[in-house]
């Protein structure tokens, strides 16, 4: 997992699988970009070959909190199950899912 400004927004990629060993990772990341006052943070899933319930938990309370503080969480670019996951989950009715981070970006420009 890796953590990137870009933009007006902060960049967290994650790789491989995203579960209930690196939720403290997550979490930290999540509470750090608080901390800092950002207001749009990018989760890139494009490499993400598994999610389970703990990400996907984290992933929900990660936009409530963003909501709470006026800022925005978008996925960027599931694939495969990870996607099909997310859709039965309804993950993607609560949290904008695009196909490109510039595309997210783009999409929150005030």
């Amino acid at each position: 997992m890796t953590r990137r400004v870009w933009r007006d927004a902060t960049v967290i990629h994650i790789d491989d699988v995203f579960t209930h060993r690196n939720r403290k990772d997550f979490s930290a990341a999540v509470s750090a970009f608080r901390e800092a006052g950002g207001k749009h943070l990018i989760v890139n899933l494009r490499e993400v070959t598994f999610v389970d319930s703990a990400a996907l938990g984290l992933l929900a309370l990660a936009s409530q909190q963003l909501t709470a503080d006026q800022g925005k969480l978008s996925l960027v670019d599931p694939q495969g199950t990870v996607k099909q996951i997310l859709e039965m989950a309804n993950i993607d009715k609560m949290i904008a899912v695009f196909p490109t981070e510039e595309a997210a970006a783009d999409a929150w420009v005030v």
